[in-house]
């Protein structure tokens, strides 16, 4: 059975926002204060429900994975021709951030909205049982997200020092309003893991519209193969990929399609008249109409433009002459892949490659997107070495993943292994190639430990 993580739009925007964070207005249309307040929507089991489903608008908006997270990610890495752009953009670009710049500062207090909505529903658990442990269990799921997302954004990764104790970003796990301190990473990822252990036991095996066991499991790969945990990466995208439930696509193009992709295991759903998503995706990538914002370098190019490989479709370099665009996000509406069975396998290939066991299960993985990529006419040897995967795994992953913002997190988790791999030629730990906190988070707390400024190439 297809599970989809849907995105319901039926939220309610609350006055616990307004009063800790900051107005969403800008995601949903919320209703006047003296109308409905935090006691009456919390009041029953659909009211609790709905604060769920509202955070999962957040997270499906243009501000978190309906753009956002991508555009910034991306303008960070080194696929992107960015030399001619200025703005919150440039300085994103640049790898130069300031406590100002609305673009990352919005995309900070969304994630954190998201986070505070989840921590409304942990807190108001009064519901049947019947639902009680589902509604835990997305409430976790949410909030390990959200400290995720932030703690890879804004603190340097994961390896970077030998206990880990070097700056994170706060940990949020109530509604109290409080002054933010940072935590360490280590224990910003000792909470991610927290949660979403707790999740893989809590949400249903299946629960269509919802985050359930497979999707926790599949975000534990993705945390651990950050940490370059390669065993237990392994393990959890083992187990994702054996359950059956999702199916590699033969159509690479179908991870993005409306209800057609059997690959996604947490995608941000389009509802055809009431709920909209990737706006921000097309406004900074789409290429059918205009040139668009972002396009891509020639040395990111040619590691598509090879013989016979069928991804050379998502790119047009003839439409705009001297420019090279995607195509990923040429559609009106279109469903955005979060978790999805293509990284699963990159992740237990390249981890297994790692680990120097399982070596024939990651040869099938990688053989299972080079057949797909190079229409049949591209393997590798049964008998491949760990270091032939590994090669493959990496490459294949800058490809399948382009313009989805993953390739910022390689340059910092490849690098925090000893390998410098950043094409603009900065160091994986520079300064730049994390975001200065907004100046909202400082004016909460007046020692708050901000982020060296600096650049980086």
């Amino acid at each position: 059975m297809k599970i989809n993580y849907k995105i319901l739009a039926k939220g309610v925007c609350l006055l616990l926002i307004v009063t800790g964070i900051t107005s969403c207005e800008k995601f949903l249309d919320a209703p006047p204060l003296n109308v409905v307040t935090k006691a009456e929507a919390l009041k029953d089991e659909a009211g609790v429900a709905a604060v769920m489903n509202s955070a999962y608008q957040i997270l499906g908006g243009g501000g978190v994975f309906g753009g956002k997270y991508q555009v910034i990610s991306e303008l960070m890495a080194d696929n992107l021709q960015g030399n001619l752009l200025n703005g919150d953009y440039g300085e994103i670009y640049n790898r130069k951030t300031s406590v100002f710049g609305d673009y990352k500062n919005g995309f900070y207090t969304e994630i954190y909205q998201a986070n505070y909505r989840a921590n409304t529903v942990l807190e108001n658990l009064g519901v049947t049982a019947a639902k009680r442990d589902d509604l835990e269990g997305q409430a976790r799921f949410v909030r390990a997200f959200a400290h995720f997302i932030s703690v890879r954004f804004w603190a340097q990764p994961y390896g970077t020092t030998a206990d880990n104790s070097q700056l994170g970003v706060p940990l949020r796990t109530s509604t109290a309003i409080e002054p933010a301190t940072r935590a360490t990473v280590k224990q910003v990822y000792d909470q991610i893991i927290a949660d979403l252990k707790t999740a893989e036991t809590k949400l249903n095996d299946v629960n269509p519209g919802y985050p359930t066991k497979l999707a926790a499991k599949a975000l534990l790969a993705r945390v651990y193969f950050s940490m370059n945990d390669f065993t237990n990466a392994y393990l959890y995208s083992n187990q994702v990929i054996t359950s059956g439930r999702f199916t590699f696509e033969a159509d690479y193009t179908k991870r993005f399609s409306e209800g057609l992709s059997t690959e996604a295991i947490f995608q941000i759903i389009n509802t055809e008249g009431s709920y909209s998503t990737g706006g921000s995706l097309r406004d900074n990538f789409r290429s059918d109409f205009n040139l668009p914002t972002l396009r891509f370098t020639p040395a990111f190019y040619a590691f598509v433009n090879t013989t016979n490989d069928v991804r050379k479709a998502w790119f047009n370099t003839v439409k705009y002459p001297g420019e090279i665009v995607t195509t990923k996000y040429n559609k009106e509406r279109f469903n955005v892949p979060v978790l999805h069975l293509t990284e699963m396998k990159l992740i237990r290939a390249e981890s297994a490659a790692e680990l120097n066991t399982n070596l024939s299960v990651a040869v099938g993985d990688i053989n299972d997107i080079l057949n797909r990529a190079y229409a049949g006419t591209k393997s590798i040897p049964a008998n491949s070495s760990a270091a032939l995967i590994k090669a493959n795994a990496r490459a294949e992953r800058l490809i399948e993943m382009v313009a989805e913002g993953d390739r910022l997190y390689e340059i910092k988790r490849i690098g925090a292994k000893g390998e410098n791999i950043d094409r603009r030629g900065a160091i994986w730990n520079c300064t730049g190639l994390i975001l200065q906190f907004p100046v909202s988070e400082m004016a909460s707390n007046t020692s708050f430990q901000r982020n060296v400024e600096g650049g980086c190439n």
